[in-house]
């Protein structure tokens, strides 16, 4: 589980790092960063349609958005066909599996962008 301090601990290490690359590195660094860090709200939006699992393709996790995306169509197409119950089930399901997300989008946006903050800086230092 996810600390928010332990997460904003880890974001001000790696931003007194980036501050102590040269400038060149810095400039690199920030021009690439501008272009991979992921907003909360927009999460957040996304994640109101939890059920579709779009908060899951919007930070990269394929497989997970996939997974959701598919069960939710299954359902649906269950409570559709008149087997309402499975289908409102699997709906719950997701429901209960997604809703922690929900409620910690900010917390869960900040990590992944502090991981890959840490990805690209160990790419600009290596450059």
């Amino acid at each position: 589980m996810l600390h928010r301090e332990q997460v904003e601990q880890r974001q001000e290490q790696l931003r007194a790092q980036i501050a102590l690359l040269p400038q060149e590195q810095r400039k690199h660094f920030y021009q690439r960063w501008q272009k991979q860090v992921k907003d909360p709200d927009s999460y957040a939006v996304l994640n109101y349609l939890l059920l579709a699992g779009l908060h899951h393709f919007y930070l990269g996790k394929w497989l997970r958005g996939a997974v959701n995306l598919v069960i939710s169509i299954i359902a649906i197409l269950l409570v559709a066909l008149g087997a309402g119950l499975l289908g409102l089930g699997l709906l719950v399901a997701i429901t209960i599996v997604e809703l922690p997300a929900l409620f910690r989008s900010e917390l869960v946006v900040l990590d992944y962008n502090n991981q890959q903050m840490q990805q690209l800086l160990e790419q600009v230092k290596s450059a």
